[in-house]
């Protein structure tokens, strides 16, 4: 099995330094698999925690993922114990020029329980970070995501998406 290690930092923009940024680090085996312009989709990788699908975890900041030339999403497969990425390597490559001769198709196997922990522990951190540091001016979150909608994500449970409302829970 591959090893996952997701961080989250919150860093200082360099050009305006009352304005921060929150950053979601995603290795495997030890490397990062992206170039750094693009940046990790909170809502995107927290979905992946529990459902196959494609999802642009990958993304640009501006939450368009083709502006940093990424074209396919990470391809996620669920199986009783592990979580399965396949995706294109590199990850981003700019559209007007051919791919690369070592381009390839690359596939990941997480253990699911580690999986699912990084992910978890990553957002917890992320929302630590958030609110314990007030900027004058604005923190960047993530593509097409506001402070509140960080703090409103929740990691799904039971094996679905549930929304904790009075004495019980909705499923959606």
């Amino acid at each position: 099995m591959n090893d996952i290690r997701i961080t989250a930092t919150l860093s200082l923009d360099e050009k305006h330094p009352d304005d921060a940024y929150l950053d979601f680090n995603l290795s495997v085996d030890g490397q990062y698999l992206h170039e750094v312009n693009v940046y990790v989709d909170p809502v995107a990788l927290v979905t992946s925690s529990t459902i196959s699908g494609e999802f642009f975890i990958y993304t640009c900041d501006c939450g368009n993922p083709a502006c940093q030339g990424i074209d396919d999403g990470v391809v996620i497969s669920h199986t009783p114990d592990s979580v399965i990425w396949r995706l294109k390597n590199p990850i981003s490559w700019p559209t007007d020029e051919p791919r690369p001769d070592w381009a390839h198709d690359a596939e990941f196997t997480f253990s699911k329980a580690n999986y699912v922990q990084q992910v978890a522990t990553s957002l917890d951190h992320a929302k630590r970070l958030v609110k314990g540091f007030r900027p004058s001016n604005k923190i960047w979150v993530g593509p097409d995501l506001t402070i509140e909608g960080l703090l409103a994500l929740e990691m799904p449970m039971h094996g679905g998406f549930f929304v904790p409302e009075p004495d019980e829970y909705a499923v959606h």
